[in-house]
């Protein structure tokens, strides 16, 4: 079935959770649409939302169902530009709204040591976000 005609109407909200923070070798991946952005120690909430937006501007969306596809294609076709339009909206919107679990909090991923820029051994650090569809009604 043509993603055009499954989507036909649907006005779709996506939610965005942080599924994991490791080395981008232990990642098992996930079909949903999924991003990783680099962290480092103290990161603010701005930062992580910066790296997220600049992740799904640049189309860097991994994911196997359809919702990926869309969001990491530059073409589209003409019978799917609506949902991606779609698609990319609900993407930002959640971002937009991602807010930390313990009220209050200004940094994170703290727990992580320091990147010694001279320690060419030393590797990055990613955190893996997936964008869900939810119900809505």
């Amino acid at each position: 079935m043509a993603a055009s005609n499954y989507f036909l109407g649907l006005i779709m909200k996506l939610e965005l959770f942080h599924v994991d923070t490791c080395l981008s070798d232990f990642w098992a991946g996930h079909s949903l649409p999924h991003v990783q952005i680099e962290v480092w120690p103290g990161m603010s909430m701005k930062n992580i939302k910066d790296a997220l937006r600049d992740e799904l501007r640049t189309g860097c969306v991994m994911g196997s169902d359809v919702n990926a596809r869309l969001l990491n294609s530059t073409f589209v076709g003409a019978e799917n530009e609506k949902r991606a339009d779609q698609l990319t909206r609900a993407a930002y919107a959640a971002i937009n709204r991602m807010r930390p679990i313990n009220k209050g909090q200004r940094r994170f991923f703290t727990d992580l040591e320091p990147i010694d820029p001279e320690d060419d051994t030393t590797e990055s650090v990613y955190a893996f976000f997936i964008f869900d569809e939810v119900s809505r009604g």
